[in-house]
Formats: C-alpha cells, sequence, structure tokens
C-alpha cells in the first residue's frame, strides 16, 4: 500500500469514528430531552445555591441521568458502601467528590459510566443503635422480634444516609442501588462462604480473638480504637474507676539447675496485667539471652497458685525490657497463643463472657481489674510484689461501646488467607491491579506478606447467619440450605441416619460485616448468577477509598474476588488520606470537632452548632472544649456555602494520600469564586445576546468559531492558555492529582479570563472576541463541571436545552501561530506594582523604547491599567504621578 493510500485509508477511519461518537451523543441526548427541564432560575447578581442544587438534582434524578449510557468504552466503579447507620460526614464528602469527578469526567470524554451506590448492614453499629431504641421503649425482645424491628428501623432510616449524597450531586445510579442483606447478595454471601469452604479455606477452631463484653461479640481489628495511655491515668471501665498507664513488676520463685545441682531464686517479672497471672502456663526468655540458656533447667512456679510452669524461649522476648522475661497466658494474650503453640502449651481460660474469674478460689466471680488490685495484694503478702511504675501504654478499646477488650479464646469459624494473599500480592506485582499513590504498595505487601487468618464469627442477631448446621454428635455440616445439609450430612454419616430436620441446628452466629462487603464489586453485579450485567461490567474499573481500609476492605476484595470468580475486582485502586480540622487534629465525635458537611452546604447559626455539640455523647471536659472551640472559629456561624464550593474545596487538597486540614474559611473563599463564574456568565451572556438579536444567530452559531488560523495576538494567547488548562487536566486526571486540576481552571479563569480576557472584551467588542468569550466560557463551564456540576449545569442551561453532562470535554485547538501577549501581561503586572504607591490617582508611563510594544499592546495596557493617563516611548522606562 503507498503512503498516499494510508493516508487516505487513516483519514476514512477517522471519518468513521466522528460519525460514530455524534450518533452515540445524538441518540443520548434524544433519550435525555424527552423530559422537559424545570424552569431556569431568573438570572440575579448574586449566585444562590439553595434552589439550583435542589432544581437539578431533581432534574438529573426524574431523568434517570445517571443511568449508563451505551458506549464502546466502559467506565465502572462501586461506591463504598456507607452503614445504614450512619450520616453524612466529611469523610463521606471527600470520596464523593473524587469518585463523583472521575465519574463526570469519563462521561464528557464519551465513556459508558456505571456508578454504583448502595449501603452496608453494619452489624454492630446497626444492632447497637436499634438495642438502644428498643430499650428506651422498655421493650423485651428475642431474636425473632429484634430482627423484625431492625428491619422496620432499616426501612424508615436506612436510605438516610444515600438521600444526604444526593445533595452533594453524586451521578450514581441509584436505580441500581444495593443493600448488603437484599435477597441477591444474601445468595451471593452463602455461596462464598460455601465454595470457599469447599475449597478448603474455611474451618472452625479455638483462637484468640478480640471479646467486647457489653457488645457480647467478637470485633474485627478495623473495630477497635486504640487509646494511648499516659503514665498514671484513671479510666472508668467495667463501672468504676481504675488506674491505667501503670507497670508491675512481681517476683517468680524458680528453681534453676546446672550440672546436676539445684539452686533456689527469683525471676522478676514485668506485666500490666496482673490479675493474667491465674492463667500463666509458661515463663519465656530470648534463645540468645546467656542468662537464661546457661541453665540446662528452669523450673518456675506460679506465684498465685504455685503451679509448676514451663520455661520456653522464643524471640518475642526482649532481652532488654526489665528482665528479659515474659509471662505467658496462652489463652489471653494473642502473642502468648502463638508461644503456646509453638511450645504446646495448655491453654487456661481465666474470664467467662462477662469478664469475670471462672477459676474456683479466692478469685470466683470478681471482675477483671477488681480481682487486679487482690492479685497485688495476695502477691504483696507474700512478699513477691517488687514494685509498681509509671508506664505509657496502649489500650484496645471497643469503637461502638467504648469497652476495654478482652483477647479471649473462642471456637469460631476462620478464613484461611495465606494462599490468597499470595494471590493478591502477585496481582500488584504483576500490574493486574495497580494502587495509586506508588507508595501505598509497600503497604499492602507488608499486610500480605504476614497474613493471619479471618475471624469470620460473630455472636450477633443482625447480619448474615453462618450457614453451619450442628448436629446432636457435634457435627458440624455446610451447606447452601438446610435440605441439603441434611442430605449431606445423611450421605456422611450412614449411621446416623434417624436424625430428624429439628436435629439440624443452624449456627447462631453471623458472619463479619466485611465478608459481604467483600463481595461487593461482584455480587453487585449479579454473582453468582451469570448474567449481562456480571459480563459487561466487570471486573470494575475503579476502586476509591480512604487509606486506612486498603487491607480491611481492599485487600479482602481482591483475595475473594480472584478466589470465588477467577478475576480482580478492579484495575486500579485509588486511595485518599483523613480529612483532619484545621488544627490538624482526626475529625472524631469524642473530640466534637466534627464538620457536618450539611451545616457547611445549608449554612449553621452558631446557636445550630452548639446544639449540635449537645446532641453528642461527649464527655463534660470534652464538651466544654468543643463549645469553646467553635465560638472561636465559627462566632458568626458557617455561612452557606453550597455543595459546589465544598466539593471544589475537598478536591484543591488532594495530593497524593497526604490527610487534610480543611479549613472552612477555605470553603467560604469557594464560594465567593461561584459568584464570579456567576458574574462572568451573566456578562457573557448579555454581550452574546447582543449578537444573537442583531444577526439573527443562534448560540450554537456563536460557538462555530475556527481559531485554527487565527493570528490575533489576544486570541492566540487565549488559546494557548486555554489548551494548557485541557492538557493539564487530562494528566491530572490520568494520574489522579486532583489538586493540580482544579488549581489550573481557577487560575486560568480568575486570573486570565475573567481579570484579563473579559476586562479587555467590555472595551473591545468585536464579534471575533466576544464569540470567543462565549467559547472559552462555555469551555470552561465543561471543565469545571466535575468539581461544580451545578452552578456549571445551571450557566450551560441559559444556552442550551441538552445536559451538560452528555456534551463532549473541549479539545486542544491546533494554532500554529505565536504570541508575546504574555511579555505585555508582564509589563503589566510590573507596572501595578510601580503604581501602586499612588492609589487611585492617575499616572503617566513612559515604557522603554527597546521594549516590543505595538499600538495594541498599549492599548491592553490602557484597559487593564484604568488609571493610567499617558503612555509614551522613551530611552527607558518610568511611573510617575500626574501633575
Amino acid at each position: 500500500m503507498t503512503l498516499k493510500m494510508d493516508r487516505k485509508a487513516l483519514k476514512e477511519e477517522k471519518k468513521k469514528q466522528k460519525l460514530e461518537k455524534f450518533l452515540n451523543k445524538k441518540t443520548t441526548q434524544s433519550k435525555i430531552s424527552k423530559a422537559p427541564k424545570p424552569a431556569k432560575n431568573k438570572s440575579s447578581s448574586g449566585y444562590d445555591p439553595m434552589p439550583v442544587e435542589q432544581k437539578w438534582n431533581n432534574y438529573w434524578l426524574s431523568n434517570n441521568l445517571f443511568e449508563p449510557q451505551e458506549r464502546s468504552n466502559k467506565f465502572v466503579m462501586c461506591m463504598p458502601p456507607p452503614n445504614i447507620t450512619g450520616s453524612l460526614h466529611i469523610g463521606h464528602s471527600m470520596m464523593i467528590a473524587i469518585q463523583d469527578a472521575i465519574c463526570r469526567y469519563m462521561r464528557l470524554i464519551n465513556y459508558e459510566v456505571l456508578y454504583l451506590p448502595g449501603t452496608d448492614h453494619a452489624g454492630i453499629a446497626t444492632q447497637t443503635v436499634v438495642m438502644k431504641q428498643l430499650e428506651k421503649e422498655k421493650k423485651t425482645y428475642n431474636r425473632e422480634s429484634f430482627l423484625e424491628a431492625t428491619w422496620k428501623w432499616k426501612e424508615n432510616y436506612g436510605s438516610r444516609i444515600l438521600d444526604q449524597f444526593k445533595r452533594l450531586g453524586t451521578s450514581a445510579d441509584f436505580s441500581r442501588q444495593k443493600f448488603t442483606m437484599d435477597a441477591g447478595m444474601n445468595k451471593a454471601v452463602t455461596e462464598a462462604f460455601c465454595s470457599l469452604y469447599e475449597k478448603g479455606l474455611i474451618y472452625r477452631d479455638n483462637k484468640i480473638v478480640n471479646w467486647c463484653c457489653k457488645l457480647q461479640t467478637t470485633l474485627s481489628d478495623i473495630e477497635i480504637d486504640y487509646l494511648s495511655v499516659g503514665k498514671n491515668t484513671i479510666l472508668k471501665i467495667d463501672g468504676r474507676d481504675y488506674e491505667f498507664g501503670v507497670i508491675y513488676v512481681f517476683k517468680y520463685p524458680v528453681k534453676f539447675v546446672k550440672d546436676g545441682y539445684e539452686s533456689e531464686g527469683h525471676i522478676e517479672v514485668a506485666t500490666t496485667r496482673p490479675e493474667t497471672i491465674l492463667g500463666d502456663v509458661a515463663l519465656c526468655a530470648n534463645p540468645k539471652d546467656a542468662r537464661y540458656t546457661k541453665y540446662d533447667k528452669i523450673i518456675p512456679r506460679n506465684p498465685i497458685t504455685e503451679e509448676e510452669l514451663s520455661f520456653v524461649f522464643d524471640e518475642a522476648a526482649e532481652m532488654d525490657l526489665e528482665s528479659g522475661v515474659l509471662k505467658i497466658t496462652p489463652a489471653h494474650d494473642p502473642i502468648d497463643f502463638e508461644i503456646g503453640k509453638k511450645n504446646n502449651l495448655k491453654n487456661i481460660k481465666i474470664f467467662d463472657n462477662q469478664n469475670k474469674i471462672i477459676i474456683e478460689g479466692n478469685y470466683y466471680k470478681l471482675k477483671r481489674l477488681d480481682a487486679r488490685d487482690l492479685v497485688v495484694q495476695t502477691l504483696k503478702n507474700k512478699n513477691l510484689f517488687v514494685e509498681k511504675k509509671p508506664y505509657e501504654q496502649v489500650l484496645p478499646m471497643c469503637s461502638r461501646s467504648s469497652d476495654l477488650l478482652e483477647p479471649v479464646i473462642k471456637e469460631q469459624w476462620w478464613c484461611s488467607c495465606s494462599e490468597m494473599a499470595k494471590k493478591a500480592i502477585d496481582a500488584v506485582k504483576t500490574e493486574q491491579i495497580k494502587i495509586y499513590p506508588e507508595e501505598s504498595k509497600d503497604d499492602w505487601y507488608r499486610w500480605f506478606e504476614n497474613p493471619r487468618d479471618w475471624c469470620l464469627s460473630r455472636q450477633l442477631w443482625w447480619g448474615h447467619r453462618i450457614p453451619a448446621y450442628k448436629t446432636p454428635d457435634g457435627v458440624w455440616t455446610i451447606a447452601r440450605n438446610k435440605e441439603q445439609a441434611i442430605q449431606s450430612y445423611k450421605k456422611n454419616n450412614p449411621l446416623n441416619v434417624h436424625y430428624q430436620e429439628s436435629d439440624f441446628v443452624q449456627d447462631e452466629d453471623v458472619l463479619d460485616t466485611w465478608f459481604s462487603s467483600g463481595l461487593w464489586p461482584f455480587a453487585t453485579l449479579g454473582w453468582p448468577n451469570k448474567n449481562q450485567d456480571l459480563d459487561k461490567y466487570f471486573p470494575t474499573s475503579l476502586l476509591e477509598t480512604g487509606k486506612d481500609i486498603l487491607f480491611f476492605w481492599v485487600g479482602r476484595m481482591v483475595m475473594m474476588s480472584l478466589e470465588l470468580t477467577g478475576k480482580v475486582p478492579f484495575k486500579k485502586v485509588l486511595l485518599h488520606g483523613i480529612v483532619r480540622d484545621a488544627y490538624g487534629r482526626k475529625m472524631s465525635k469524642s473530640l466534637g470537632n466534627v464538620i457536618d458537611p450539611i451545616h457547611v452546604i445549608d449554612g449553621a447559626s452558631i446557636e445550630t452548632l452548639l446544639d449540635a455539640l449537645k446532641l453528642g455523647n461527649l464527655t463534660k471536659e470534652n464538651l466544654i472544649n468543643a463549645e469553646s472551640a467553635v465560638k472561636k472559629d465559627f462566632i458568626n456561624g458557617i455561612t452557606v456555602c453550597g455543595a459546589d464550593a465544598l466539593r471544589f474545596t475537598l478536591l484543591s487538597y488532594m495530593n497524593g494520600i497526604n490527610d487534610i486540614k480543611l479549613d472552612i474559611e477555605r470553603v467560604k473563599g469557594n464560594r465567593k469564586f461561584c459568584n464570579k463564574i456567576w458574574n462572568a456568565a451573566l456578562f457573557v451572556k448579555k454581550i452574546v445576546d447582543e449578537i444573537i438579536s442583531s444577526d439573527s444567530l443562534s448560540y450554537q452559531d456563536l460557538l462555530n468559531l475556527d481559531l485554527s488560523n487565527e493570528d490575533d495576538k489576544l486570541l492566540v494567547w487565549l488559546i494557548q492558555e486555554r489548551n494548557k488548562v485541557i492538557s493539564t487536566t487530562h494528566k491530572a486526571f490520568k494520574e489522579y492529582k486532583f489538586m493540580s486540576a482544579v488549581q489550573s481552571i481557577h487560575q486560568f479563569f480568575l486570573y486570565d479570563f475573567c481579570d484579563v480576557y473579559i476586562e479587555i472584551v467590555k472595551k473591545i467588542k468585536t464579534k471575533k472576541y466576544i464569540q470567543a468569550c462565549f467559547m472559552v466560557l462555555i469551555d470552561s463551564i465543561k471543565i469545571f463541571s466535575p468539581y461544580m456540576p451545578f452552578i456549571t449545569e445551571e450557566i450551560y442551561s441559559q444556552f442550551f436545552d441538552n445536559s451538560l453532562m452528555y456534551t463532549s470535554y473541549p479539545e486542544i485547538i491546533h494554532n500554529k501561530f505565536s504570541t508575546n501577549f504574555k511579555s505585555t501581561l508582564s509589563k503589566i503586572k510590573a507596572i501595578r506594582a510601580d503604581i501602586e504607591k499612588y492609589g487611585k490617582e492617575k499616572v503617566d508611563v513612559i515604557l522603554d523604547g527597546c521594549e516590543c510594544f505595538d499600538k495594541i499592546d498599549i492599548q491592553f495596557i490602557s484597559i487593564l491599567i484604568p488609571n493610567i493617563n499617558t503612555i509614551k516611548f522613551g530611552e527607558g522606562y518610568e511611573v510617575k504621578k500626574v501633575n
């Protein structure tokens, strides 16, 4: 084929692609335009976000504009499902600002977008809320009546948070909204559990778990708040005050054996938990510690029970910590449990489910911390107490009940993670999944190189009941339903075929909430059923979420997807940081520094802000501190900012995985910027309407402006700056650098378009300048629209009847000409700096004759610096006041 023919074929292919793109757009817009738009807001000199946001939310949702529109390229993203008990907080707002900006951008570059929303049943959180409500109403309940009350609660309040998400302009397809306990999700959960069991990945065993006495359930690691406790700190635990932040040192009686000779003595052992001495079965030293390895044998005794203990060696013992010896209580410490397994040590359980002592004797039925006091006193009486020292420690607290958690051994269902973890590592190493920012890959590898098995059981009523059935002989049968369980059991146990249906009792426990949410990307698309959605939209394109749940949720989705579907659940993972207050503190309900996004969007008086604090469960001290901070920071309340200003501000902070310090003053500043955009649009509409009226043209006619061969220096400069914004934005979205994207359009629109170009057009109203002004306004609001969907849709509707959402992103204008207009702007900046001392008084400006300024430049300088009296050329540069 000749070069000429190659070019011809290429031209034809480009024509074909353009036609397909046009037809796609035409089809979409004809669908959308069926429903009439609401009446346009009357233009005013100030932008009022409240009616605009309500209007466009109603329009988008009533016209199903967020449903995917058929395109050859697909972009699919699942919204991390918020808890049904939750209400919108600033972390959610950050998540939605990022995700929705990506989805809206992808629509503009001609992708079919599916943004899937849904909610999580949130086992512990929901059960706690409903139980409190029932107790408040003084209602008694069993499992059946509780579940009935919980479903009723879910119907009343379960979608509240998604309704709040809509306030932010979230363009998710709410017609596909899922809930983790929908019928389809229930089927997926049962199938996943059974499949993993059949693969040998789920098993039942006695292991250490986190036990919450108040909630009477085990907890996942993410449901733990680690409380840093200073030295000698008093905390209220189990209903009374106890001292924490101390470490106790006791003497353990020991017999040392070396070369056949025995000697008696003591080894000093430090512990923060004297009450667990009741369950000690060994002492442990480091295998490199010569102080203990020199003996042939060491035989310790328990200083309380006086039973003989083992002496073992393990690298977990730190030689430079006190005596270098650990006490080993396998039943109540995860490290001790592992050491116990290695050395075949017995497990002595100390506490019942109420955290009371179950060992017969002087301590029986005492609460754990009351037993602590008695153990210390007993060892003092035996002269085995050495000292109590101040000691900073970290306590595991339940994030729901604030109970001090107890590590205990319980028989639970577990998921083996080691093999699945290898696949998860490989998926990232082979770039089947790309993680952004890249440095987060190190965290990924660190988590999965040493995975712990996953405790699946929760002692709750609200959740997915485990599909396991127990018979009187103690055998567990895993099955998709009871009928299948009976058949399976009788096939494998022919001697017990006499068992009746009532002999098969389903496990009372439910699954960890993370199990169902781990199936989210494929279960929401219909798995385990094979259907069109699963074929079309899975794997999904991107998962965007907070960096704090990289392992707890993201990792588990990857493991379960690879195991159950053979595919990665998403091709990319984007992580964002935590939103902090203006002082850098993590936003916490217990501190009272949480910012309610609805207060920012709608505005809130100082009284409203203070009343919101009183509704929380703050301690008296924290309430006083929080009220003081609110009065200092928001003495006049929070003004109405609107969703666009909040979204734009949050995205302007987004720089990799760094945490952000949210300053409401910055949101207020962007609210004023919305006003700037609004007023610029009003001006452009006014001058454009004058042309339309005089020349009988349409708005679309005015946009048909070819600037590719334009040599006017102002227009060439405008094209170049516009092109830079488009290029920067495309690159920023590709790399997920949202700070760069929003800064680029903000600076261009404010400093180039408004402060320079519009000011010149006010004085030089040529048709071409006005057409270019209109084109750049429309291009700018398209670029703004992923960040500010409401104001941009409102402005666009002043000119066109179709939705901005399904237009096309501005394209680069290829113009071969260059311009020195930047030099003119630099000179303007210098002159402005020099005349600042004269205020608004008139000045004469002498320009150096060597500088390349022509009459047009002089005209631009005069327009942009209105207090210039005359401009002349001379031998040097000078600015002087007019006499």
